[in-house]
């Protein structure tokens, strides 16, 4: 793929050139942020573009390597409060000497404000969970756990719960829309948060774009938006 004389590829072969952006996370009662998901945005290409390309390539461990890198500088250089969403592949890791890497550029500054995002649409592979979990027990960074694209089917929900065992569930843009007058996702949206609140879980409704959607949903047991 190319565009504008330069394919993904040539692109990405200068991280420090791709810039991301920072949207906030807000708590709902306060109205204070708790935190920034780090958007990666190649311009002139999408993410989206840039995870196909990467992963018919088979090189989506490169994706991680710099969004984790690269995001962390630049949320630390825009003195960002909060804690830190980072997109995760199931299907990838950080490499142990990109990981040392990361280590020396926060020195500590990112302990328990990390969240690390599992993304639901690529293929789970046991051999990345198992490195980026001993990973995570040898950084003690005391990360969060939160899922992506919760109520969308595309993996049996309560069996990801139940593997990952996340502190944080991001609820689908999907089921937010028009929430408000749509009966059939406000009873999903009641099972999903009585199940998620037994548990302890911090809920996050993701792409609250009204203030319709937004009167309905503060009635709900969800803490962040």
């Amino acid at each position: 793929m190319c565009k504008d004389n330069i394919s993904i590829f040539d692109l990405m072969s200068k991280p420090e050139k791709i810039n991301f952006a920072f949207q906030p996370i807000f708590e709902i009662k306060t109205g204070n942020i708790y935190g920034y998901e780090a958007l990666m945005r190649p311009s002139p290409y999408t993410p989206m573009e840039v995870i196909a390309e990467y992963a018919r390539s088979n090189r989506l461990n490169e994706i991680e390597e710099f969004t984790t890198y690269y995001a962390a500088k630049q949320f630390l250089e825009n003195n960002l409060t909060g804690k830190l969403f980072l997109n995760s592949f199931p299907s990838a890791f950080v490499s142990d000497e990109m990981l040392e890497k990361v280590h020396q550029l926060v020195q500590h500054r990112l302990k328990n404000r990390l969240v690390v995002e599992m993304l639901e649409y690529t293929e789970f592979d046991s051999h990345a969970h198992y490195k980026k979990t001993t990973q995570f027990e040898r950084s003690k960074t005391d990360e969060f756990i939160a899922i992506d694209d919760y109520g969308t089917g595309k993996n049996i929900d309560e069996e990801c719960i139940e593997f990952y065992k996340p502190d944080i569930v991001k609820i689908d843009r999907k089921l937010i829309e028009n929430i408000h007058k749509n009966i059939t996702s406000q009873k999903a949206m009641l099972d999903i948060c009585n199940y998620l609140h037994k548990k302890g879980i911090i809920i996050l409704a993701e792409g609250v774009e009204t203030q319709e959607e937004y009167d309905y949903l503060k009635n709900y047991p969800i803490t962040l938006m």
